[in-house]
Order: C-alpha cells, then structure tokens, then sequence
C-alpha cells in the first residue's frame, strides 16, 4: 500500500492524475473506432492491445519488483478477469466503435458504475443505499434516452451496437464484482493486474491464431497498428494509474475519474471525427453524471463486511 502524502504532490498529483486517466480513457475510446473502421477484425485488435497492455504492465511489475509467482489461485484470477474485464470487453469496443460515433460508446461505458453498484446489492458485498439505487434508475434512464428516440442515433439501426457496449459495461461490472469477492490474498495491485492482462494475452493469442485475424507485425504499420498500440499503451498506463491514486488517495476519489472518461470520450468525438450530437445524447450524457455521482463507492465504514 502507497502511503498517503502530504505536501503539493499529495495535492496535486491524485488530481492530475484523475486528469490524466480521464483523457486517456476517452481517448482510447477514439483509438478504438480508428482501429474498427480500418477494417481490421475485433479479435485481432483485441489481441494487439492487450500485448502491448501486458508489456506496460509487466514493466511496472519489474520496476516496482512486484512480479507475482505463478500461483494457482493467481492463474485463475488472471484468466477470469482477463476473460469478462478485457478481453470481451476490447473486442465489443472495437466493433461498437466501428458503427457508432465515439462520444456515445463513451457515454454507454460509463455505466460500468451503475452496474458494479447493482451486482454489490444483489451479492450483498454492499449495503443497500436509496440514493445509490436511484442513481442506477438514472443511469437506465440515460441509455434509454440514446436507444429509443429515433434522433438519438445518426443511423436508428445501429440500436444493437449500443447494446453490445452495454453488454460489455455489464461484463467488466462483474469482473469488478470477481475482483472484490475473490482477490487471491497476498497479492499486489500491480501484480493482479499484469496478472489479468497476461490473461486476456493467453485467451485472445490462440483465437486469433485459430481465425487467422492476428495483425501483421513485420509489414508497414498502418492506422490499425498505431491505434491497436496507442489504446494499449493507454490501457496499461492508465490503470497503473488508477492503482496510485486507490492506493494514496483512496477508491472513492478514484472513481471521479468516471465523469472526466465521459466527457473526454464525447469530446474527443468532436475533435478528431466532427460528431455533433443530437438534444437526446447531450441530455443522456447530463444524466448519466448525475448518475455517476448518485453511485459512487461509499467510504469504507458504510460497506458490509
């Protein structure tokens, strides 16, 4: 556990950190429409960017000389969440990504809290909370303002794209559940998760050898390449990030970095692809903040257990 620092660093840096993450979250969002609409497949995509992700996370391991040992419970932790946290998730992003502007795959993703908040109540890791449970109602109530109008979305077929992000916010919201319910013990943060990453590399690696989608390493790099890579690096670093900040300033402040995803993710939308968006998006993307809010973690003392 990082201690907790006082002084300008202890100050700012879980702020520019917060900052940062939030950026580069979004902007992975972007890297990841880039790399769909290059005609590249999603498994291959995929599978770039969690190397490259295992690689960034490996190299903190050995830096920071917490490189776990291979551990029975440690594997299984690894292939689970690398299977429902990453490696489903990076291929449903990919193909989301291809069909829908940037900004409203960014808004559905955010509503990784909202469903982590309903798998907490329903498996009792936490208690149950009024204002938290309306949040999840306000969260729903967003996505439904992107799904149904028919001026939501720039092609009103692309309804199931939509849904397919969701289904991966839901995955990674159990990967969370996972994580919380069976963290191997005496396991680091760092190690778990170059731990996952290494899973998602051990799952991916043979589905894409099996389809024959794996990306072309020794041709010239093109925009898939270069994307796949970036959302990578993005990955790997920022969640190294995350850690610090849960570490030194805590989960609660931690998540703030929910409302700067969504935010960058819209508006690099509009910076690199010229999306405009619609009343009903804007309105979604107003409540699924207050949403946010309503469900953030509660301070250790109110959780059960």
């Amino acid at each position: 556990m990082e201690s907790r620092r006082t002084g300008w660093r202890g100050v700012a840096l879980p702020y520019a950190l917060v900052l940062f993450m939030g950026l580069a979250w979004g902007l992975g969002v972007s890297l990841s429409k880039i790399g769909g609409e290059t005609g590249a497949h999603p498994i291959g995509l995929a599978q770039w960017q969690v190397t490259v992700a295992a690689l960034v996370t490996f190299a903190v391991c050995a830096i920071t000389r917490s490189l776990p040992r291979p551990r029975a419970d440690l594997v299984r932790f690894g292939l689970v969440c690398g299977a429902v946290g990453i490696a489903f998730p990076s291929m449903a992003l990919f193909q989301s990504a291809k069909h829908l502007p940037a900004g409203i795959v960014a808004i559905a993703f955010a509503t990784l809290p909202l469903f982590t908040c309903l798998m907490s109540f329903a498996w009792g890791l936490e208690a149950p909370s009024w204002r938290r449970f309306l949040g999840v109602i306000v969260g729903l109530a967003a996505m439904a303002m992107i799904l149904l109008p028919q001026a939501a979305l720039p092609d009103p077929q692309a309804w199931p794209w939509v849904v397919l992000a969701l289904v991966a916010s839901v995955s990674m919201s159990f990967e969370n559940f996972y994580a919380g319910a069976y963290r191997p013990r005496g396991a680091g943060s760092f190690a778990l998760s170059f731990a996952r990453q290494l899973g998602a590399v051990a799952l991916l690696t043979p589905l894409a050898l099996l389809t024959g989608t794996l990306l072309p390493l020794l041709e010239p790099w093109s925009a898939m390449q270069w994307a796949a890579t970036g959302a990578g690096l993005i990955s790997g670093i920022a969640f190294s990030c995350l850690l610090y900040v849960i570490a030194t300033s805590g989960a609660v402040f931690a998540t703030q970095s929910a409302y700067v995803i969504t935010l960058a993710g819209v508006g690099w939308g509009m910076i690199l692809f010229a999306e405009r968006h619609s009343a009903w998006v804007w309105l979604a993307l107003a409540l699924t903040l207050v949403a946010v809010a309503m469900v953030r973690p509660e301070p250790a003392a109110g959780r059960k257990g």
